[in-house]
Parts: structure tokens; sequence; C-alpha cells
């Protein structure tokens, strides 16, 4: 996970940030995530094979606490 950018308005800021995850198949996720108020949330996924929903279910449950750790969101 990298930083991709960050707006700052009215005393606070949203950031978003690359996730990219690669598998020893070549399968590969490519994700838009953005930090705003203390919430994670991910815009955009792209992937190779494509997801199914229930693949992409599971991709949210597995990367969520990596995520907002990296983030700095605490429970």
């Amino acid at each position: 996970m990298w930083p991709a950018w960050e707006v700052r308005e009215h005393g606070g800021a949203t950031r978003w940030f690359h996730l990219r995850l690669a598998f020893p198949d070549g399968a590969r996720v490519d994700a838009l995530a953005v930090l705003h108020g203390g919430h994670v949330s991910v815009e955009d996924v792209t992937a190779r094979p494509a997801l199914s929903l229930a693949d992409l279910t599971a991709l949210a449950d597995w990367i969520d606490g990596p995520l907002s750790e990296a983030c700095g969101v605490t429970a």
C-alpha cells in the first residue's frame, strides 16, 4: 500500500491509497482506498482474473484490518 494523494479542507483531510495484492500464480488485485472522517472505504478494484461477488466480499473482509491499521484507523 502506498499514498496516492491527499486533499485538505476545513481543518481535515481526505487521503487516498493504492493497494496491490500479488499472488504466486500471477493473479493480481489493485484497489484504491480512501480514508475520510476516521473511516476507510474501497473506491475501486481491478483484478486479473476478475473477482466474483463472493471473492470481492472475501477481499473486503481480508484487507479490512491491515488497511485500517496502515491508515491509522482504530476500532
